[in-house]
């Protein structure tokens, strides 16, 4: 079982979390922060909840000196507080916490909070190894490109982009090259995608992304800065704050990759939202075609029907006219007249081919239109289409949208 070190100076909320975790964890207790660090250093243990207020040290400094330890750089850490504003989720980030709780608490929300820490550190260390060969390829395959040349690059690798983690991808093999650590919210009408270049986001860190959406478009804090475009928005978490020309350099260089990807995720949303609605309007149309089918065929059946019961009956009264004992004035006026109203009824009977032309030219109209919305739906997804669309030569967009800094 793996352990876990809880360091909570109140005997209220040690009793909730051993009632809670006694069964996923195995549990031991500190009441103050010298002794927790003793504990953690000897056991080091799988995961670390930490209460931000403790009668000897605060939470958020013992994180940063639990964090100078290399052999708990990745150790999941999960803040315990009361307090729920930005500023201390701030804090908490910054320190190098992974998860955020308040008090009080629910057993539940302590449970799925410190199962999902330890599935994700889990998925962190099997894919170090994947994640360090992937920047080492990254960082060979952009060596000798500029700076203005990554740029290129990217805008002309987006043609070919047909989804967003491909985009996600392209944009985390730049930064890459760059030697930057990133996150990214791609905003969609369904939902908020969150991608990271570690393989796996923190709680923590997607709350904090969402929640600093609505800053400026430059967000600095720490060494870390959040750049924001409409539906885009990428958290660097390794900013050269301490290096004036080459923050400034990349303040340059990261905008317009995210105005282009900007424009790409509306894009791709764009191409998804016709190719469902082509979808649903050739499925409308089958249903139609069916219906009209049917309602031809019933109408085609029933003039066939009528017109050979009238012919029927025209036949079996011209044979039962001699027994009708009639002269010969009387059987011509009612043969005339019966004639008369089956020509009449033959008429109407006939009337129903037009009805049935009228029906096969709706169907073949209806045809077209789904031929000419399929065939638009093709075109703009196509490669070329995408090129004609979003090529560099089309400069009529907003200003804001391919602002640099």
């Amino acid at each position: 079982m793996k352990k876990a070190v809880i360091i909570e100076d109140d005997n209220i909320s040690q009793k909730y979390i051993r009632l809670a975790l006694q069964d996923v964890v195995d549990l031991h207790f500190a009441d103050n922060g010298k002794d927790g660090l003793a504990l953690i250093y000897h056991l080091e243990p799988d995961i670390i909840i930490l209460d931000v207020e403790l009668p000897d040290a605060n939470g958020y400094e013992l994180c940063h000196e639990i964090r100078h330890h290399s052999q708990f750089l990745f150790t999941p850490i999960l803040f315990l507080t009361g307090h729920t504003s930005l500023d201390e989720r701030i804090k908490g980030y910054s320190a190098g916490g992974d998860d955020y709780m308040t008090k009080p608490f629910e057993s539940s929300e302590v449970v799925a909070k410190v199962t999902a820490l330890l599935r994700n550190h889990e998925q962190k260390v099997n894919l170090q190894s994947q994640f360090k060969e992937a920047q080492s390829t990254a960082i060979e395959s952009m060596t000798g490109a500029s700076e203005l040349g990554l740029i290129v690059q990217f805008f002309e690798k987006t043609y070919a982009i047909s989804t967003f983690e491909q985009l996600a991808s392209s944009i985390f093999h730049i930064f890459k090259s760059l030697e930057l650590k990133t996150c990214l919210i791609f905003d969609t009408k369904e939902e908020s995608l969150f991608f990271s270049s570690e393989a796996i986001s923190k709680p923590l860190e997607k709350e904090l992304m969402m929640r600093l959406r609505e800053e400026d478009r430059f967000f600095d804090f720490g060494h870390r800065t959040q750049i924001n475009y409409p539906v885009v928005a990428c958290l660097v978490k390794n900013m050269p704050m301490d290096d004036p020309a080459r923050y400034g350099r990349y303040k340059d260089v990261i905008p317009p990759i995210l105005a282009c990807a900007n424009q790409k995720v509306m894009q791709l949303e764009m191409e998804m939202r016709l190719q469902a609605h082509t979808i649903n309007f050739s499925d409308s149309f089958k249903n139609i075609r069916m219906t009209l089918d049917d309602l031809a065929n019933q109408m085609r059946t029933g003039q066939e029907s009528g017109s050979t019961l009238l012919n029927e009956l025209l036949t079996s009264l011209e044979s039962a006219m001699p027994t009708l004992g009639l002269d010969e004035d009387q059987e011509i006026y009612l043969m005339r007249s019966i004639e008369s109203k089956v020509n009449e009824a033959m008429a109407k009977v006939q009337s129903y081919e037009t009805i049935q032309i009228t029906f096969d030219s709706l169907i073949r109209l209806l045809q077209h239109l789904v031929d000419d919305q399929e065939s638009l739906v093709e075109e703009l997804v196509s490669k070329d289409g995408l090129a004609e669309e979003q090529g560099p030569e089309n400069t009529n967009q907003d200003s804001d949208d391919v602002e640099l800094f």
